[in-house]
């Protein structure tokens, strides 16, 4: 089945309060390598020189990280040809084709709203509404939407309707 050209791509972000959680372990992890390397220095009589070139590095390798987090990263990719799942760890199934997408439906595992996307040979995707940016509302529905087009023969199917006066259209 071709890739229906009508769906531009469409990337959702990281929700902020996750990208400044990632940001807070990337300073403490700064944190012990900065000790460790302070310990260092002062076994080796180095001084503070190298902890205090560690700690400047770090830091801007974390200003970027979180720029980079906070304003460009996008944690679910959503293409004509199906889906890609980035920094988000733990929801399964990382990426798959539209066709091999059997349903998507809402859950609530442990209280936290959920988008889950089950694949035809069992396996799943379970996205946290909470850890994307933006309305879930309408990241649901472009998702459904795309499933929709997806198995669908053509895009206008999905608009048409049996016609029920025709023999074996309606219900018997």
């Amino acid at each position: 089945m071709s890739p229906l050209p009508d769906r531009p791509d469409t990337g959702y972000r990281l929700a902020p309060a996750l990208g400044l959680r990632l940001v807070g372990r990337s300073l403490v992890s700064l944190a012990v390598v900065v000790v460790v390397v302070t310990l260092f220095g002062l076994l080796f009589a180095t001084g503070w020189v190298l902890a205090g070139g560690f700690t400047a590095v770090g830091l801007l390798v974390i200003a970027g990280w979180a720029w980079w987090l906070l304003r460009r990263a996008e944690a679910v990719r959503l293409t004509s040809l199906g889906y890609d799942v980035r920094l988000l760890g733990g929801v399964g199934t990382t990426s798959a084709s539209w066709s091999e997408v059997a349903e998507v439906v809402a859950a609530s595992p442990g209280g936290t709203p959920c988008l889950v996307i089950r694949l035809t040979d069992g396996r799943g995707t379970r996205l946290p509404m909470p850890a994307l940016a933006g309305d879930p509302d309408a990241f649901a529905r472009d998702v459904r939407r795309r499933v929709r087009d997806a198995h669908s023969t053509s895009p206008e199917a999905s608009d048409e309707r049996p016609d029920d006066t025709a023999p074996g259209g309606g219900d018997a």
